[in-house]
């Protein structure tokens, strides 16, 4: 089973509009609420995908009933920690005409020490049922910088592999536990290590120096431009396609769903990468965060070709 760690939920409202009019009136296109939160995503693109799942981490009691009513008419497997407080807001803008999205999010209510000793307990108790579990997204405020390092390291000592998907303090600490995948953006990737990229070779030089630190696997999305996936032994470049854009979050969610898929059917660096863009790719065909479906997937992964990065 795939499992995932969602820590800070939320309400994704996104807003459609063709054009945008700085300091001026817009036009509303579309309005839609999502239950949302980046492992809440990969559990349901992994899931929409025909994969076991399950989500994990804390739902606030205010907006309880909304949350567990999104994930039952999904048919999603879940267990939530409840705290006090209530769901963030995160607005997302997006531009039919250039096809770009600007964000709005809200940091989430504070947890106390008790979630916390809870969520390990959580976590521990759902080791043996886990092939992978998937750390990723912000955290609420309360919660230390080092969590997800602390929590890969109790994953790992039972055998399971993890991926890491965070930014900033999170992701540098979370890379010290020595993760099996870590899944950065490049503006995540850049800010981490201080670099400036310019091409595909500047991804593999710095992915190999984090390899060599524990970091089984890097994939560095490029948003349009596709992705890149670096091991010990190789490296992977998937061109972007040229697909009409209806929706970008999520994407890089389900990127992770995909790649996990891979993990979990034993595929090799390359497929886990045709895997991962394939299922961004059906994502960014769904407004909102409706995410990757099956049939999309599969449509996606026949048009999604790989080429080999030297170094």
């Amino acid at each position: 089973m795939i499992t995932t760690l969602t820590l800070n939920p939320c309400v994704d409202k996104t807003i459609t509009i063709k054009g945008f009019n700085y300091g001026g009136l817009n036009r509303v296109v579309s309005t839609r609420n999502d239950f949302s939160g980046k492992g809440i995503n990969v559990s349901i693109a992994v899931h929409q995908l025909g994969e076991r799942t399950k989500c994990l981490g804390f739902s606030y009691l205010h907006d309880s009933e909304f949350a567990e009513e999104s994930l039952a008419k999904i048919g999603l497997d879940h267990e939530f920690i409840g705290v006090e407080g209530r769901l963030r807001t995160n607005i997302k803008i997006f531009n039919e005409n250039d096809q770009i999205m600007t964000e709005f999010n809200e940091h989430g209510q504070p947890v106390n020490a008790e979630a916390l000793d809870e969520l390990k307990r959580l976590i521990t108790a759902h080791l043996g049922y886990s092939e992978i579990i998937v750390f990723n997204g912000s955290v609420p405020l309360g919660v230390p910088e080092d969590i997800y390092r602390t929590l890969i390291e109790i994953a790992k000592k039972a055998g399971v592999k993890t991926v890491l998907d965070a930014e900033g303090e999170l992701f540098l600490e979370g890379i010290k536990a020595g993760p099996y995948l870590v899944k950065p953006n490049l503006y995540e990737f850049e800010s981490a290590f201080n670099v400036k990229v310019n091409n595909n070779q500047d991804i593999v030089r710095v992915s190999r120096k984090i390899i060599e630190n524990g970091v089984g696997i890097v994939c560095v999305s490029l948003g349009k431009k596709g992705a890149v996936i670096v091991s010990k032994d190789e490296a992977w470049y998937a061109p972007g396609s040229d697909i009409k854009v209806r929706g970008v979050q999520g994407a890089g969610d389900s990127l992770v769903a995909g790649i996990c898929l891979a993990i979990k059917g034993r595929l090799g660096l390359d497929q886990m990468l045709r895997y991962g863009v394939a299922a961004a790719n059906a994502s960014l065909l769904r407004d909102g965060t409706l995410l990757c479906t099956l049939d999309d997937f599969r449509k996606m992964l026949a048009q999604v070709s790989v080429e080999r990065v030297d170094f």
